[in-house]
């Protein structure tokens, strides 16, 4: 659709209103004028303002869904490291600090770096109560 041409009440410039908008700034006077969308517009207003609703619900999401991916992560570390801690006296203090730095270390090729010394230890532990 073509926009629809009015004029400032400030300076009396042509200003060109598209379709479903309800604010226009003069380019002459600087004024900032808002209107009234008819029956036509009311539903172009409608669905613009719903489509820039969703999208701030969808990026409030995304920050909340990253908040929660980072405090999962920093539990899973922090159990780790008390796991290596904990299994120290039983698979030595070599492999128990290499397990901790592992855990709390934030490098890794797949993830943390957790679930590969939690399985070593595991895997540790069972070979040493498999012995006793």
């Amino acid at each position: 659709m073509k926009p629809q041409v009015v004029h400032c009440p400030n300076c009396s410039a042509p200003l060109h209103v598209a379709m479903g908008e309800t604010e226009v700034l003069c380019e002459y006077c600087a004024s900032k004028l808002r209107f009234v969308p008819g029956h036509a517009e009311l539903e172009v207003v409608r669905t613009r303002e719903e489509m820039k609703r969703r999208e701030r619900v969808d990026v409030q999401k995304a920050i909340l869904e990253k908040q929660l991916r980072q405090e999962e992560l920093a539990r899973w570390r922090e159990t780790a490291a008390h796991v290596a801690i904990k299994a120290m006296p039983v698979v030595g203090e070599a492999v128990g600090r290499a397990a901790f730095r592992t855990a709390v270390s934030h490098a890794g090729g797949a993830g943390c770096g957790c679930m590969s010394s939690l399985l070593a230890l595991g895997g540790l532990l069972a070979g040493l109560l498999a012995l006793l």
